[in-house]
């Protein structure tokens, strides 16, 4: 929103970002149940406990009671809250949009209304003021919030994930100097395993496996070039078998030639659609004969979300198949759609784009017709496309930018995926990134500004 045109600048003006984080968060809750502690050795007293008044780290309502304080914070202040999550909220009177994210506050607005805020907040709790993110001179240009790195830069703000994910992995599979590959994984045939090849792994080999394919599913959240790979590997973390952890080293040679990709948003004009892609893979596990569905949510140049997830039913045909895909794809829309009506952006149209006909088709008539096997609660789509709350529109395949997230594709297919989605490769490492340590991998995953509510 911050480079988006009628919503973070315009003529001769440009709202900023701030960062701010609140010191012992928790303290500041009041407890809601009687919760009864031991008195600490300076203050003991025989028959005597201590009844919490505030909220302390590790009580199970700790999160809740907070959540409920800084609620209380906003709206007393003239916040209105998200309809749709409870962590957005929009001031309409001073036009300053917040997301709250446990104890980190993220708000946009212009400096002077941002000084108010930072006024009011400093009133109540104790703050640590991480930077502001603006275009002057004066401003900060990069922070770390969760371990991402967030840069303003003339074209627009970067956002980029943990770099540390894709190092801990290269180094987990020993694969210090071996050769990259341009793709994340290949396509497997049942018929030419061998008996080895689908032998279960040991148990000590297992939990190597999926802790790190788990490292790797938390690490597609911020690239698309990897998550129809990662969510295959997931597939395979109950018994993991000795080609999965073949498949598994080949992704890891994969982030070897692509370690960082940081995502951009470029300044930009301000679109009156949201469009979402979707592409499916009929019939794509040649074990189960199950169907992949991926998609895309994009806010003009911007990509907000994407996916890569199995269908939960076997599709007869491959229109069904689509479709399927066209249902998940519109209620993601639905959802963006609501969070940024939450944070004061309301009335963008919003469209799915296809490359299947018969799924266009689908999600334009009504009722089942001549297929009768879809799915009877997936027809919702069509009462939204009749309506005009959504619409359907057919693209060519060979421009679907959700293709790659339902198959393996080889480096030309994925440079062109993260092309067309502002998402550029990249080396060396920021100076912001958290650095690796000869300690325990986990180790590494603690945000070093949260590390006294960790322990």
């Amino acid at each position: 929103m911050a480079v988006t045109e009628g919503i973070g600048y315009g003529d001769g003006w440009h709202y900023k970002l701030d960062f701010i984080d609140i010191k012992r968060a928790y303290f500041y809750a009041p407890a809601k149940r009687d919760v009864y502690v031991k008195l600490p050795a300076e203050d003991f007293t025989e028959g005597y406990c201590g009844k919490l008044n505030k909220s302390m780290y590790g009580t199970r309502d700790a999160s809740l009671n907070w959540e409920n304080e800084y609620i209380r914070f906003m709206t007393g202040i003239g916040f209105v809250r998200g309809l749709s999550s409870p962590c957005l909220f929009y001031h309409p009177g001073k036009d300053i949009r917040a997301v709250v994210y446990g104890d980190d506050f993220t708000l946009l607005g212009s400096e002077e209304h941002l000084n108010w805020f930072k006024a009011e907040i400093q009133l109540t709790w104790a703050i640590d003021f991480k930077a502001r993110l603006g275009p002057d001179a004066n401003d900060q240009k990069s922070v770390r919030l969760l371990n991402r790195v967030v840069e303003w830069t003339p074209e627009g703000v970067n956002i980029e994930g943990d770099q540390r994910h894709a190092e801990i992995i290269v180094n987990q599979l020993g694969l210090q100097g071996a050769k990259p590959l341009s793709s994340p994984g290949e396509r497997l045939k049942p018929q030419e395993l061998s008996e080895e090849d689908i032998e279960e792994l040991k148990p000590a080999d297992a939990t190597v496996f999926r802790a790190i394919v788990a490292r790797g599913n938390y690490m597609s959240i911020d690239r698309s070039d990897v998550r129809f790979a990662v969510k295959e590997l997931a597939r395979r973390m109950a018994k993991p078998r000795n080609v999965d952890m073949k498949q598994l080293t080949h992704f890891g040679r994969y982030l070897l030639g692509k370690p960082r990709v940081v995502t951009q948003y470029k300044y930009q004009k301000n679109w009156k659609i949201l469009d979402v892609w979707s592409d499916t893979d009929h019939a794509g596990c040649l074990e189960t004969r199950k169907s992949t569905t991926g998609g895309i949510v994009m806010f003009g140049n911007h990509v907000i979300k994407h996916w890569s997830s199995t269908q939960s039913l076997i599709s007869i045909s491959s229109g069904e198949a689509e479709y399927y895909g066209c249902v998940r794809a519109a209620s993601n829309g639905l959802g963006v759609k609501s969070l940024l009506a939450d944070l004061g952006v309301a009335g963008k149209r919003l469209r799915v784009k296809t490359d299947a006909s018969v799924a266009k088709s689908l999600a334009a008539r009504r009722g089942l017709g001549g297929i009768r096997h879809i799915e009877v609660n997936q027809l919702w789509l069509q009462e939204k496309v009749n309506t005009g709350a959504i619409e359907v529109e057919k693209v060519k395949g060979e421009t679907n930018r959700a293709d790659v997230l339902t198959k393996f594709k080889d480096g030309t297919a994925l440079q062109q995926q993260l092309d067309w989605t502002d998402q550029r490769v990249s080396f060396g490492r920021h100076l912001l990134a958290p650095k690796l340590t000869k300690k325990d991998p986990l180790d590494e995953l603690i945000d070093d500004d949260d590390e006294e509510e960790q322990l």
